[in-house]
């Protein structure tokens, strides 16, 4: 029997070349996703693209091995540990320097599912991964509306924003602007209306001003 062995590694041999070269001649098919953002990403990223104007420049959906290397100290096994640790997650927002686009920051933002025990694993791994590099996190809570002052105040505060350029004091109708919802699907802002038609006749909601491009609407709760 001790011929048999040779000719049973050989076979085996031959099957992992099959297969190999079988995916290697494989096509697949692929379909594009319709939107980066889930509704709660793309409303958030219009909160900070408005907090970060003339501050910084905001970028969706990294990867944080392009933002992230292991250090050079690593012998080459744990480099690629480390690196694997991180090639295939990313940060939900990173905010750059809007002359280099240097990274000033990173941004996570917390729903529901960062309560996952999976998922609270991940965020603490991620938060020892930026304190080591020396990068500041930013976390901020799932929510229907922001205020982008307090946002703009948490991104930038006022000793950082004394070495930006001077940005000019809002008038008293831009700070009420700040404070009201914006629209999950465009984020242009939500403005009260009336319904003068049907069995909701009388009723008060909020829409998008960008109407008729836009139709989303929020009933109103009272």
């Amino acid at each position: 029997m001790e011929w048999a062995i040779p000719i049973f590694l050989f076979i085996g041999f031959a099957i992992v070349i099959f297969l190999k070269n079988a995916g290697a001649k494989r096509e697949f098919s692929y379909k594009i996703k319709k939107v980066l953002f889930s509704p709660a990403e793309r409303l958030f990223y219009g909160v900070l693209t408005q907090a970060s104007s003339g501050n910084a420049v905001v970028f969706g959906k990294v990867r944080i091995a392009d933002i992230l290397e292991p250090s050079k100290v690593l012998n080459r096994s744990e480099w690629q540990i480390a690196f694997n640790k991180i090639s295939s997650k990313h940060f939900d927002y990173v905010i750059c320097n809007p002359d280099e686009l240097a990274v000033e920051s990173v941004i996570e933002l917390d729903d529901k599912s960062h309560k996952g025990k999976k998922q609270v694993i991940r965020d603490e791994f991620i938060q020892r991964a930026c304190e080591s590099a020396g990068l500041k996190l930013h976390r901020f809570k799932a929510s229907s509306s922001y205020n982008i002052s307090e946002v703009r105040e948490i991104l930038f505060p006022p000793a950082i924003q004394q070495t930006m350029v001077a940005e000019k004091k809002p008038s008293p109708p831009e700070e009420n602007k700040e404070q009201k919802q914006l629209c999950p699907k465009c984020s242009s802002e939500l403005i009260s209306r009336v319904s003068n038609r049907g069995k909701y006749k009388g009723e008060e909601f909020l829409a998008c001003s960008n109407f008729p491009k836009c139709r989303y609407i929020l009933k109103s709760n009272t």
